[in-house]
């Protein structure tokens, strides 16, 4: 799927409208595409900003007095001297009322669960909003890296250590001059409860942990990090699976970059 469908689909995904395939292709697309991911953003915030915005009330418990006053005001019967034809059209009239009534009064009640779900998804329209604006941030910063005129590509490719039915791919895209990089993946397999993926940069005297993360639902990653801490050339770059709680030294790597080629 190509950019120009992709946006066709994005205010439909970020009201949570697109259908199960649609919302696939889209988060398949925006993990590597730098600008529809800035379009799914802006989407996703002017969504939030409308639900947040909208004052939220509850239905007045009057309206169905109301709705079946005016049903059964309706029903009355009728003065005399109306022709047998009024008469025997006033019951089907009357049914006819007491339908609309009734559609009316269901109508309010779907409305009113609508408002209320809303008014429950508040919080996480926040949230979502919160993770957007991260997300948007580090863009901006994959962007600038790309953009920098010293950037440089290195690809990770799979170790021994790995699982050999782990077709997982990373690229690492950083700047010396900057002192920054973004790393994308894609392929990763679901972790353990309590694991994470971590990224360390090795020199030859010390290991830096500069990201740990859980790959996306696709198996895909994005993440900016900083290198600045890093005191001494780097000789290699790598990712391992670790226990969240772990410590500074890394186990095996499941991917891994020689920096020195």
């Amino acid at each position: 799927m190509d950019c120009e469908q992709v946006r066709e689909l994005l205010d439909a995904f970020a009201l949570g409208a697109s259908d199960a395939e649609e919302a696939a292709a889209v988060e398949s697309h925006v993990a590597d595409c730098v600008r529809c991911w800035a379009s799914l953003n802006e989407a996703q915030r002017t969504a939030a900003a409308i639900a947040l915005s909208t004052t939220l009330e509850r239905a007045p418990s009057s309206l169905r007095e109301r709705v079946l006053a005016e049903t059964a005001g309706r029903r009355q019967p009728v003065a005399g001297g109306q022709s047998s034809l009024l008469r025997r059209l006033l019951p089907t009239a009357a049914a006819l009322a007491g339908a609309a009534a009734a559609a009316a009064l269901a109508f309010a009640f779907v409305l009113q669960a609508q408002v209320n779900d809303l008014s429950s998804d508040k919080d996480a329209l926040e949230e979502q909003v919160q993770r957007a604006e991260e997300r948007l941030d580090e863009q901006r910063q994959a962007v600038a890296i790309l953009a920098a005129e010293d950037m440089q590509n290195v690809s990770l490719e799979t170790t021994e250590a790995a699982d050999p039915t782990i077709d997982a791919t990373a690229v690492l895209h950083w700047s010396e001059e900057a002192q920054t990089a973004v790393l994308i993946c894609d392929g990763l397999p679901e972790l353990d409860e309590g694991d994470v993926y971590k990224v360390w940069l090795v020199t030859d005297e010390e290991n830096y942990e500069l990201a740990d993360f859980r790959a996306w639902r696709d198996g895909s990653y994005q993440t900016s990090m900083s290198m600045k801490s890093v005191a001494q050339p780097p000789v290699g770059i790598g990712i391992s699976i670790e226990e969240e709680s772990d410590g500074a030294e890394p186990s095996a790597m499941i991917l891994w970059a020689d920096l020195n080629r």
